[in-house]
């Protein structure tokens, strides 16, 4: 065995991740633009890798860092599926009507992004397939994992250029939205009384990124014995078990059940069949009496590392000479479904009913960014989650699960001859959120503005 060359690359990209993950920390604790518009370290490390890597002072191939990304992406998504739910008393019709109000107004924003996209491309570029358009839904509104899984599957599968970095820098661009306008947004709210629970100001470690010294918050109980297998190793290595479980899934769907394009998705939406499989397990392990094994706070954590570590090597995967290529139609793109997506939940949030700034907010941050994106902005106008707006976010995934699923994999063989067809598909997306926005009323979730 060659000890040198077994480094190369996975294991020094891994390096060059960690290493600028831990810039990212240095920089947010000193640098007060950083701090003002709440960049998390990994968007900071993610920008340096890009820069690095482009110039040419990283040389790794950018797939490399991809593929790193996608399997973070799937860890991290099945991670979810072995998490249970915190059991929180009262307000359960507000919690049930926020995340009704959250999955049907995310959905059908996920929805006109996608037909914005897809309509920019076809009335502004000859030499860019137009279906690339309608990553920008996925990257904005699904997030960089959704957006690189799609765009590979894509590339692997239909042979469409470029379909990984344009999906990726349609996701690396959704952070600086909801960074550049969702902190002034939430600002804006608290100067004119609208949030509940707004401080007057932001405590120091939360603008830091470094929490004080006085500080002792928990990051989970232990639940295995320190002799026997530290707790940590115990979830990661069930997270770790289960993903193999979701390949044999992965795989008994592909050469038994699917066929034609869909049995060409399988593998690209592992970390979708890994969601089901972990919630299987997670639903044996309690059945069998062992589910006090499992802590959720400490499989947060893991979601969380899985989740950093993956948007830096997301935005190491970009390749700049693609951003170059289209980047008259991705500007003319972002700015659109940028401002289509303020405008549309600013309206809808005024009228979803208590804490409407906070739920605006909130999904703003989730339908540019990822869950905890708008996690970020809440805490900005809640700090202690005192509203149930956090809890919206978690439950809004089963109303998704409803609302969004045929999109997820129709979006997927797009390119493909088999499929609905471009303007069948735009049809589809149309629909859905028409059907979305009419649900709005039938759950009685669209009432009067409260700002």
């Amino acid at each position: 065995m060659d000890l040198e060359q077994s480094f190369m690359p996975l294991v020094i990209a891994f390096a060059w991740i960690s290493g600028l993950l831990l810039v990212g920390v240095l920089l947010r604790a000193k640098v007060g633009f950083l701090q003002r518009f709440l960049f998390p370290a990994c968007i900071i490390g993610g920008i340096l890798g890009f820069g690095l890597r482009s110039g040419g002072l990283i040389r790794i191939d950018p797939d490399v860092f991809a593929l790193i990304a996608f399997h973070l992406f799937s860890l991290g998504f099945l991670s979810i599926g072995l998490t249970g739910g915190d059991e929180r008393p009262g307000g359960k019709k507000e919690l049930f009507k926020g995340s009704i109000w959250m999955g049907l107004v995310w959905t059908a924003a996920l929805c006109i992004q996608s037909l914005l996209g897809a309509g920019i491309v076809m009335g502004t570029s000859g030499s860019m397939y137009p279906g690339l358009g309608f990553l920008v839904g996925q990257g904005f509104a699904q997030g960089p994992g959704q957006a690189l899984a799609i765009g590979g599957v894509w590339e692997k599968s239909f042979q469409i250029q470029d379909a990984m970095s344009v999906g990726l820098t349609f996701a690396a661009v959704g952070f600086f939205v909801a960074a550049l306008v969702g902190v002034p947004l939430a600002n804006w709210g608290i100067r004119k009384g609208y949030a509940t629970n707004a401080p007057t100001r932001l405590p120091q470690d939360f603008l830091s990124g470094i929490m004080s010294a006085d500080q002792n918050l928990s990051a989970g109980r232990q639940t295995t014995h320190g002799a026997n297998i530290d707790t940590v190793a115990f979830h990661v290595g069930l997270m770790g078990f289960t993903y193999g479980l979701g390949y044999l899934f992965c795989s008994f769907l592909k050469n038994h059940v699917f066929s034609g394009p869909f049995a060409q998705l399988t593998f690209g939406f592992i970390f979708f069949w890994g969601l089901i499989v972990a919630i299987l397990v997670r639903f044996v392990l309690i059945r069998v009496k062992a589910g006090r094994l499992l802590d959720n706070n400490i499989q947060r954590r893991v979601t969380g590392t899985s989740v950093d570590f993956m948007i830096v090597a997301t935005m190491m995967a970009i390749k700049v000479e693609t951003v170059w290529k289209y980047i008259v139609p991705i500007s003319l793109i972002v700015v659109a479904a940028t401002l289509v997506t303020l405008v549309m939940l600013l309206y809808f949030g005024r009228r979803s009913g208590a804490y409407e700034f906070e739920r605006t907010l909130a999904l703003f941050g989730y339908a540019t960014g990822t869950g905890a994106t708008g996690l970020l902005l809440l805490r900005i106008v809640d700090p202690e989650f005192k509203t149930p707006v956090a809890l919206e976010i978690g439950f809004m995934n089963l109303v998704c699960l409803f609302t969004s699923t045929h999109v997820l994999f129709l979006v997927g063989i797009v390119p493909s001859p088999k499929s609905l067809g471009l303007m069948a598909m735009m049809g589809v997306y149309a629909v859905t959120a028409l059907v979305c926005v009419a649900l709005l009323k039938v759950f009685r979730v669209w009432g009067r503005p409260k700002f």
